[in-house]
């Protein structure tokens, strides 16, 4: 009997001490995106997060970055961090349309002036009226791309008229009906394809982010850069809810801590200060003409493309969201920060 009390204290004795160091076991997070490992927000952004994120857990919460869609593309990760293939993932609105309805409403064109403006435009609005889009997800933090500029091989765009009967590559599926207004004929292609459809005259030009020319290394089949600041995207990186949920309270805060709202502010700094010495290279070597778009043309463009906000607070009130409200919030909020 003795023995058997004995053998029963033993017992216990694992067991009680079995479960805080299982608590203190490293966990090890799946963080996929579809960029390349040499691109500026991977240098920049993931991997300095994943860095922090370890040091704050006192090396308990490792992540292990899965680049250049090793785990899905842009299509394919909101649905890839959603099942638990990875653990957080890059997600780009823009490239999925429908998924992320209320997001949408940053897509149109010349809706922020800079990216400062935008993304604390984003954050300002996000719990109120875009919280809806990603409840099935963790938001770790989002952030902005430089502005997108026209890129061109032959000839610069710089009127209205310009745009006519060009083939220049689109982003989204806003930005294909913005160019389909002008008179454009857009092509939607991956950015991987663009240099290979740029030297091949498959495609004119195109609608996208000085950082992209950078990245991509455009810049060799590039001649005419015209600066509109005609868009701006909004991304997002989140995590799965349950594998958030399920890790300790120490682990969360040190995600929280290198998550957030500054890092959000980070990552857009990067990408802004990535075009603005993009652009300076590109102007020091003289192998590109950079042209600012007139005032009266740009206000021609704007004009033109006026309609599209009113289509999708059309399109998106059918669905039953408050359109016009979230609109107005997001001219309100524009408007006190420049």
């Amino acid at each position: 009997m003795k023995k058997h009390y004995l053998i029963l204290l033993m017992i216990c004795g694992v067991l009680l001490t079995a479960g805080p160091v299982a608590a203190q076991d490293a966990v090890e997070l799946k963080l996929a995106h579809f960029i390349p490992s040499t691109h500026i927000q991977h240098q920049k952004t993931f991997l300095p997060f994943a860095q922090n994120v370890e040091k704050l857990s006192g090396g308990k919460v490792k992540i292990k970055i899965y680049p250049a869609g090793t785990l899905g593309g842009a299509v394919q990760l909101p649905d890839a961090v959603k099942t638990g293939i990875a653990d957080i993932a890059l997600i780009f609105p823009s490239m999925t349309s429908g998924r992320f309805p209320r997001f949408s409403a940053y897509d149109l064109p010349f809706l922020f002036d800079n990216p400062q403006q935008a993304i604390q435009v984003a954050y300002d609005l996000y719990e109120r009226w875009f919280a809806e889009d990603f409840k099935d997800y963790k938001l770790l933090w989002i952030y902005c791309t430089d502005m997108g500029q026209l890129y061109s091989v032959d000839k610069p765009i710089l009127t209205m008229e310009d745009f006519k009967g060009m083939k220049l590559r689109s982003p989204s599926a806003s930005m294909s009906d913005a160019l389909k207004r002008l008179g454009a004929n857009p092509v939607g292609m991956p950015i991987t394809e663009m240099h290979m459809a740029l030297a091949k005259h498959v495609i004119d030009g195109a609608l996208t982010p000085n950082t992209v020319v950078a990245d991509f290394k455009l810049y060799d089949q590039i001649k005419h850069i015209t600066q509109t600041d005609f868009y701006i995207s909004i991304m997002a990186v989140v995590m799965n809810k349950k594998k958030y949920e399920a890790l300790s309270p120490a682990a969360k805060q040190a995600i929280d801590n290198a998550a957030g709202k500054s890092w959000g502010l980070h990552a857009t700094g990067v990408y802004d200060d990535y075009s603005r010495e993009t652009v300076n290279q590109l102007r020091t070597s003289g192998n590109v003409k950079i042209h600012d778009m007139a005032p009266d043309e740009r206000k021609k463009i704007r004009n033109q493309l006026a309609g599209m906000e009113s289509d999708w607070i059309r399109q998106n009130s059918e669905k039953g969201i408050p359109a016009r409200e979230m609109m107005d919030a997001i001219h309100r909020a524009s408007a006190k920060i420049k």
